[in-house]
């Protein structure tokens, strides 16, 4: 009988490395920046979603940014706040929060890469799936609640009624 010995290996993963591949195989065109993050433009029924990947080194955790094609005008900073903490309550995943530079909604998530372990593609894509899920969901509460000038209450009734039944 043969014994052997099991050892980790020490190997440099990148997995940015595996969302490019994702991204290749689904045929998007993305572009990468001076800090290799991704950047990946998605068509969603309701706009068209601009996908970020990046890691923190740091913490070791990739993160899944995805910013909704909609501005959140001056007048409704005031409500903003109330409005995403209500919005963040319903969210699976991560959270919404305003790119103060351009005042756009972006959806935020992380999670841990294992230390010297691949990260496994089917999460990696089902993060990415969810995001955009979450994003299609909640763009129309955006967009009501940017243009539409009502209270966040009105606001997330109108959003938040469940169907049922046949058509």
């Amino acid at each position: 009988m043969k014994i052997s010995k099991l050892r980790s290996v020490n190997t440099n993963y990148n997995p940015l490395d595996l969302v490019e591949d994702i991204i290749i195989s689904n045929g998007w065109d993305y572009e990468k920046d001076n800090n290799n993050n991704i950047h990946v433009e998605v068509a969603g029924e309701w706009c068209d979603y601009q996908l970020s990947y990046g890691i923190n080194e740091e913490y070791n955790l990739i993160y899944i940014s995805c910013v909704l094609d909609l501005n959140i005008p001056e007048q409704r900073s005031e409500d903003i706040d109330t409005f995403l903490v209500s919005l963040n309550e319903r969210l699976l995943i991560g959270h919404f929060e305003i790119w103060s530079d351009q005042s756009w909604p972006l959806l935020k998530q992380s999670f841990p890469v294992p230390t010297n372990q691949s990260l496994c593609r089917n999460q990696l894509e089902q993060a990415s799936l969810l995001a955009l899920k979450e994003c299609e969901k909640f763009y129309p509460a955006f967009q009501i609640f940017a243009w539409d000038n009502k209270d966040v209450n009105t606001t997330l009734q109108h959003l938040m009624l469940e169907t049922q039944g046949e058509v």
